[in-house]
């Protein structure tokens, strides 16, 4: 049996933390990236536009965004609200040489931490950074206390590269709850995950190995190169390819995995754990041969 690991998300010294900038303005975004660098942030990507500020945060998932209001499509404000709405919940600091009040009350409406005026200087950006760390500690010392049985925080592994091209391993978390499945094809290992709007999809340098140790029983190994949550899976039935073995048909995803004869001890511990968590009889996925 693995037992969970749970993790402290609080800000450690020294910690690099990773930005994405909204910037339409090549001389200030040049300027936000200079001061991003010289205050230790990991700039993960630029963007020009608010449609692509959302799509690059769901990629990327970085510790903050940096935006100016006035971007190509949509604005900085509403490209935050719309990751908002898909359940994220973005560190966000604004920057704008709009003085008008209507959007400082739109900044906050969104959360920002703070509406940092232009020209930017670097006296600014460390305040606006100051805030921002505090609120990350915070938020980071909150998250696994608050955290439920079925809230754990699971801990792994990203490269990515900054813009000079550089690779960089940093840290993202996902609760175990939202993991549908985790496989190894090839090299490549995927987190399968649900945000209640969308299955997403993170890519990871985290080995099978490591991420079958961080979590509890109930996300299984079904064969030897996937594990499963036992959470979402809806039916199990004979393999009509393999004799012996079976497929594992699962909620809210089209595609089936494997469960392996020599693994399918490890799905009726899942089993019976989430029986007992749930405080029910075997009353679960009854439906295998």
């Amino acid at each position: 049996m693995n037992d969970h690991k749970v993790v402290n998300r609080t800000l450690n010294q020294g910690e690099r933390l990773t930005a994405l900038i909204a910037e339409d303005d090549f001389a200030q975004k040049q300027l936000l990236i200079r001061f991003a660098e010289e205050h230790h942030l990991i700039v993960v990507d630029t963007v020009s536009s608010g449609n692509k500020l959302v799509d690059k945060y769901i990629e990327l998932q970085p510790d903050l965004i940096l935006t100016d209001i006035n971007l190509d499509d949509i604005s900085g404000l509403k490209a935050c609200r719309l990751i908002k709405a898909k359940g994220y919940d973005p560190c966000i600091i604004v920057v704008t040489a709009l003085t008008d009040m209507k959007y400082a009350e739109e900044s906050f409406e969104i959360d920002s931490l703070s509406l940092m005026l232009k020209p930017v200087t670097s006296e600014r950006f460390k305040k606006s950074l100051e805030k921002a760390k505090k609120h990350l500690t915070q938020k980071r010392k909150q998250s696994p206390a608050a955290a439920s049985n079925d809230e754990r925080l699971i801990r792994f592994k990203q490269k990515i590269c900054d813009l000079d091209g550089r690779n960089i391993q940093r840290e993202l978390y996902v609760k175990e709850e939202k993991i549908v499945y985790i496989s190894k094809d090839s090299k490549q290992i995927s987190i399968k995950w649900t945000d209640s709007h969308s299955v997403q999809t993170i890519h990871t340098s985290s080995t099978l190995k490591e991420l079958n140790a961080a979590t509890s029983p109930l996300l299984f190994q079904c064969n030897k190169s996937q594990l499963v949550n036992v959470r979402y899976i809806q039916k199990i039935c004979a393999d009509l390819i393999t004799p012996g073995n079976y497929e594992i048909l699962l909620h809210g995803v089209p595609e089936s995995l494997t469960l392996s004869r020599s693994c399918f001890a490890h799905f009726e511990q899942a089993r019976k754990l989430m029986a007992e968590e749930k405080g029910v009889q075997d009353a679960v996925l009854r439906s295998y041969p």
